[in-house]
């Protein structure tokens, strides 16, 4: 049996361009159906990716150690994130709303759910997270083989005695390297320690206020705040 010309189109046009024009052609229920087709497929692979990585880096870990789990996401930040953080102006120099906004914007597209609350000293964001919480909610970490949790108590854990291994791309990644690169932390993290408890991101309206304990739990020390 050969494809049709019309089983060819499917095939070859994601289901966001059939939305479009169906939108154009005023077939609302078909553009529905297709922009919710789309976000199904960006589903799926979300779940392939998520769990590719976290086995990924519990192999790592389970293999070479701890220690080598941070080294292979340092090399990720180096290598991708800086680049990509790098523009003209610092990320420090931007308001803490702009900051909040763009936070929240790449958690929510990531599936995840947000509160939003705010006090003179900073904004408070707390997530249904997308990813790393949606594997600790879904008990990932808990079944027989199951993923990776790291139990050496440093930066890349928060200070904590264990930390799932997919969260750590935020201590090292979000905190960590930003604060050795001569920035203030993306966001100030505190990932959720059990199932359905939410990631609280504090992020400070002056970064030169984030509080020291921040960074005594990373194992470094605050910038110079005298000048």
């Amino acid at each position: 049996m050969s494809l049709s010309p019309d089983d060819v189109e499917r095939l070859s046009t994601p289901a966001w361009e059939r939305a479009k024009q169906a939108v154009t052609a005023g077939e609302r229920d078909e553009a529905i159906r297709l922009i919710d087709a789309a976000v199904a497929s960006w589903r799926s692979l979300q779940d392939y990716s998520i769990n590719w990585i976290t086995s990924l880096l519990s192999f790592i870990g389970e293999e070479l150690g701890e220690e080598a789990v941070e080294r292979a996401l340092r090399r990720t930040g180096e290598e991708y994130l800086r680049p990509r953080r790098s523009g003209p102006v610092e990320w420090a120099e931007l308001p803490a709303e702009v900051r909040a906004r763009a936070i929240a914007r790449a958690m929510v597209a990531n599936f995840g759910e947000v509160g939003v609350s705010e006090d003179d000293e900073k904004i408070t964001l707390s997530f249904r997270c997308g990813s790393g919480g949606r594997l600790l909610d879904e008990g990932r970490y808990d079944q027989p083989g199951g993923y990776l949790v790291l139990r050496e108590r440093s930066g890349r854990t928060f200070g904590r005695d264990e930390l799932p291994v997919y969260c750590a791309h935020c201590s090292v990644n979000n905190e960590m390297q930003p604060i050795e690169w001569g920035q203030p932390p993306v966001s100030v993290e505190h990932p959720p320690a059990g199932k359905g408890e939410p990631c609280v991101h504090h992020v400070y309206r002056d970064p030169r206020a984030v509080p020291e304990e921040v960074y005594t739990r990373l194992g470094t020390r605050p910038p110079d705040r005298t000048g």
